[in-house]
């Protein structure tokens, strides 16, 4: 035949990164990324942000958008803001939660995933990296 289907192939598995590997990793601000202090000492972050390609095609077909990047704020609340200012690219991920836990009273563990779920987040938006120890 010459127009055989192919069978779809199932998406290869995402490797899983260990409790301890993923604890051991170090988060690191981009250099994009601007930081601004808003009232009551909490940060505001603003970060450059791409279109989804189907969306920037429609937008500029009908002309409401210049193909410059999209500058997008994220304002961080006390524990969100503490967490920003412990990445400095050294600090692993379980010192930071760690340093999170002594300063507002939390059980370790729930630090752990209080942190790694705001650096999952702000890594979503290419507003962190990390790299290994």
């Amino acid at each position: 035949m010459l127009f055989k289907r192919s069978k779809p192939q199932p998406p290869a598995p995402q490797k899983q990164l260990s409790r301890e590997h993923s604890l051991s990793m170090r988060p690191a601000r981009s250099k994009l990324v601007k930081e601004d202090v808003v009232d009551g000492g909490f940060t505001r972050l603003t970060y450059l942000s791409a279109y989804k390609p189907w969306f920037a095609g429609l937008a500029r077909r009908v002309g409401a958008w210049d193909g410059r990047p999209l500058e997008r704020k994220l304002e961080l609340d006390e524990l969100g803001s503490f967490c920003w200012d412990l990445i400095d690219g050294d600090r692993t991920v379980h010192e930071m939660a760690r340093i999170l836990a002594e300063r507002f009273g939390l059980p370790a563990r729930e630090a752990e995933l209080a942190v790694a779920a705001f650096l999952r987040e702000l890594g979503k938006r290419g507003i962190i990296g990390v790299r290994e120890s």
